[in-house]
């Protein structure tokens, strides 16, 4: 004997709930020969007759009407279910999922603050990292990228320009030959450092922290090179504009990304749109 299907049961359900047959096979979009043929594969499935044989108005046997019965719980559980995903979803409660980089977090503030003003109940989940998990395969709901151009499958919005330049504080730049502090990290293949390796000598601090390499250039360590943005946010920096030498080629641009499919997510929506206005308006 076959597996009852609920595919099957679902036809005896409408056909219970409706009371007519034409009803019933309006509401499936199906023809009435293809609903007693589905209620013939229930009653092969099950061993129980569901319908009467007589020449008059069909209706449910007692099996018939004990299975549309639980037809009918399983319909309405499944239709709560829905609306409670649906509901939860739509929402601006729960959690969303961000990435980035280390180095772009002291940016992220002013975004982050009022979004929790606007979306109490949002909480945010930051993971920092230069290989953080991938928006592409879903792993994290939004990113922020630098990159040329949102990859396949993924929806992007362009935030700003990420252009490099040299900064130290006053007293260090009054020094004839002032010492550096460089990044010592995976990226060591990047345009960065292999600028910083060409460039930037003699080191004082070498070290893979990003937070240890902003401290030690802003309290006059020596220079660092760094992303104009982050550096705007710290007054005691100054630009040391004798060392723009090859630093055009170290621009890139900064995107805000999510996977194609989550865009539409009030969450989501929510979390990129402060992105987008905290970093369009600066």
């Amino acid at each position: 004997m076959a597996t009852p299907s609920w595919d099957d049961l679902r036809f005896l359900e409408a056909l219970a709930r409706t009371g007519d047959v034409g009803a019933a096979t309006r509401e499936l979009e199906v023809s009435v020969a293809t609903l007693y043929r589905r209620i013939a594969a229930l009653e092969a499935s099950t061993g129980a007759r569901c319908l009467t044989r007589t020449a008059g108005p069909t209706t449910l046997t007692d099996a018939g009407r004990e299975l549309a019965e639980g037809g009918r719980r399983m319909r309405e559980a499944f239709a709560r279910t829905v609306g409670d995903v649906r509901r939860r979803d739509e929402s601006l409660e729960g959690t969303v999922s961000l990435t980035t980089v280390e180095g772009m977090a002291p940016l992220l503030a002013p975004a982050l603050r009022a979004l929790r003003l606007e979306h109490p109940a949002l909480r945010v989940d930051l993971l920092l990292s230069d290989r953080g998990p991938s928006v592409r395969r879903r792993e994290v709901d939004v990113a922020i990228s630098i990159v040329q151009r949102p990859p396949p499958d993924c929806w992007g919005t362009r935030l700003f320009r990420f252009d490099y330049a040299v900064f130290g504080t006053d007293a260090v730049l009054a020094h004839e030959r002032p010492s550096w502090i460089v990044l010592t990290d995976a990226n060591a293949t990047t345009p960065e450092a292999k600028w910083e390796r060409e460039r930037a000598k003699p080191v004082a601090v070498a070290t893979a922290n990003r937070g240890a390499f902003l401290a030690f250039v802003r309290e006059g360590v020596g220079l660092g090179l760094l992303p104009r943005p982050l550096a705007a946010l710290y007054p005691e920096l100054v630009e040391d504009t004798s060392r723009r030498e090859g630093l055009r080629a170290l621009d890139r641009v900064a995107w805000v990304l999510t996977h194609e499919s989550h865009r539409k997510s009030p969450r989501i929506a929510a979390l990129t749109q402060a992105l987008v206005a905290h970093f369009r308006g600066r």
